[in-house]
Parts: structure tokens; C-alpha cells; sequence
């Protein structure tokens, strides 16, 4: 019970519960809250509420002219992946955009809304297929790194991947598992090309983020050519990568598997893969090359 003259927020418990529920499910959505409001307006500050991807809205966001609005800008952010406040104004005729940040409602009402939208995603997953020393480096590396990890092999075993969230011994233990956009698949069975293609042919017409398919170039090349004769489509074929990884110089199971997650995360990031003195500067280029120009002006003084 709340004490007296102290505004509290009743709904709030339903709200986090829904949350909740669509984080436990590996959902994504964005959530909206009012975090300012001008003149006249439905809602109010605190007000909060859940937007999901085919637009539907739970909670309460100040009825329909201002959750039309919002849906737009939550939508969008499912795109970008980054939270950002909006300005709805109760103005106009028509809903429309005024700026990047400002929309206008359209309606006569004359208040303004501000929200704050931010986008929310399911645990990147890496879906792990075969069993060797790579794999088994890469299984650890990648959960330490915060991925949900489910590996697929007829040999695998829980022992053999004791911090996978799931192990599987038949590619069709996936038909009812999670497989989206943020799902990155790692082929690596290490030269069994029918088994490769048996696991491409079952990955490709999903919904998934990408699949590194470890493999030298001529064996990929083989591979591609096979799947296009099957009926793949180039934008299918694009869902793929290989060879796949960073440029390290890996020479053990190990380094392979830290070749591999780099390039995953390189590709979910937008990173360039290069040394980041390249990417930033070298601030010790920089200091050595300041020392040796005092030197070279102490010697002519």
C-alpha cells in the first residue's frame, strides 16, 4: 500500500511481468515510456508500455493517436538498435514526421509528448555444427562472450559441451527451436561436404542472421555451385560466409575458434576486423615520433 501524497505507478508490476514473460520466450519489442508531457495530452509522465514487431501494442501510451505515432519510432529502432527519445506533437492534420526526432501526431489537441523508446533483442545465439577441438573452443569462447550456444552433432554429447545451453544429435531437434535474425550458425564438420550441405539446406530457408561455413575456398566453391544447382537463390547463397574468421594467423583448434567468434562478432558489430591502431590511431607511433623530433631539435641547437 502506497503512503499518502506519494505517487506510485499500480501497473507497473503487470508491466514488468510482461516484460518478463517476452524475455523468457527469446522475443524481440520495445518498450516506450512518457517521460515528459506538455499541455494537453492523454499521457502521462511514467506511463509505459510494449511495442511488438507486427505493431500491436500492450499498455497504455495515451490512446491511439499517440501510439500510432510511437509505433512507428519503435519500430524503426528494431532496425537500428538503438534507443532514442521522440517528440509527439498534437498537431496537424495528418500523421507525419517533422524532423528525425519529432512527429506530428495529428490531432488538434496542442500538447507535446516526449518517450523514450529503446529496443529489446533475445541473446545472440550461435548454433555450433559438428564436434572436434574447434568447435568445442568455440562453444566456450562464445558463451563467455554471451551468446546462447546450441550445438548439433550426432557425436556430441553434454560432456563434451557442458556450458552449452543444448545439445542435439539430429538436425531436426531444431524444427521447433529458435532460429532469427539473431542467430549466427557455424558449419564446421571439417571436411564432410554431404553433411555441410545437408545442414545448409536446412539452415538457409530460415530466418537466420548468418552462416560461417568453415572451409577452404575450392571446397566452398563446390559447395555453393551444389546448392545453386539444387535450386538456391543468390540471396540465400549471401546468407553465407567462407571462409570464415578473422585474419589471424590461427594455427591451433583454438585460435580457429577465436578466428571464428571474432568474425561473428566483427559481423554483428559492423567491426572492419583490422588492428584497432588502424582503426583508432597509434598513440605510441605518435609519442615515439615527438621524442625523436625534440632529439633531432636538441642536435641543431
Amino acid at each position: 500500500m502506497g503512503q499518502p501524497g506519494i505517487r506510485y505507478d499500480e501497473n507497473l508490476p503487470d508491466f514488468v511481468d510482461l516484460v518478463r514473460e517476452l524475455i523468457s520466450k527469446e522475443q524481440e519489442f520495445v518498450v516506450a515510456i512518457v517521460v515528459n508531457v506538455k499541455g494537453s495530452a492523454a499521457a502521462k509522465v511514467g506511463a509505459k508500455g510494449v511495442i511488438l514487431p507486427d505493431g500491436t501494442v500492450l499498455g497504455w501510451l495515451g490512446g491511439w493517436c499517440s501510439e500510432n505515432a510511437v509505433t512507428m519510432a519503435a519500430l524503426e529502432t528494431l532496425t537500428t538498435g538503438r534507443p532514442r527519445l521522440i517528440k509527439l506533437v498534437m498537431a496537424g492534420s495528418e500523421l507525419r514526421r517533422v524532423d528525425e526526432d519529432v512527429i506530428e501526431v495529428g490531432t488538434p489537441c496542442g500538447g507535446e509528448v516526449t518517450m523514450y523508446v529503446e529496443p529489446v533483442f533475445p541473446k545472440p545465439q550461435i548454433l555450433i555444427f559438428g564436434n572436434n577441438r574447434a568447435t568445442q573452443a568455440l562453444s566456450k569462447m562464445a558463451k563467455i562472450a554471451g551468446f546462447k550456444v546450441v550445438v548439433v552433432d550426432s557425436s556430441a554429447s553434454k560432456d563434451d559441451y557442458p556450458e552449452a545451453d543444448a545439445v542435439f544429435n539430429r538436425l531436426k531437434d531444431l524444427e521447433n527451436a529458435r532460429i532469427d535474425r539473431h542467430t549466427y550458425a557455424v558449419i564446421a564438420s571439417m571436411g564432410r561436404t554431404e553433411l555441410d550441405l545437408e545442414v545448409l539446406e536446412f539452415i538457409l530457408p530460415r530466418d537466420i542472421g548468418k552462416v560461417f561455413l568453415v572451409s577452404s575456398v575450392n571446397r566452398a566453391e563446390d559447395i555453393m555451385r551444389r546448392l545453386a544447382r539444387k535450386g538456391f537463390s543468390p540471396t540465400d547463397l549471401e546468407k553465407v560466409q567462407s571462409p570464415s574468421g578473422i585474419d589471424i594467423g590461427a594455427a591451433t583448434p583454438e585460435e580457429l575458434a577465436l578466428s571464428i567468434l571474432s568474425g561473428i562478432v566483427a559481423y554483428r558489430r559492423g567491426g572492419t576486423g583490422r588492428f584497432m591502431v588502424e582503426v583508432r590511431g597509434d598513440p605510441v607511433k605518435k609519442v615515439i615520433g615527438e621524442i625523436a623530433r625534440r632529439k633531432l631539435e636538441a642536435s641543431r641547437a
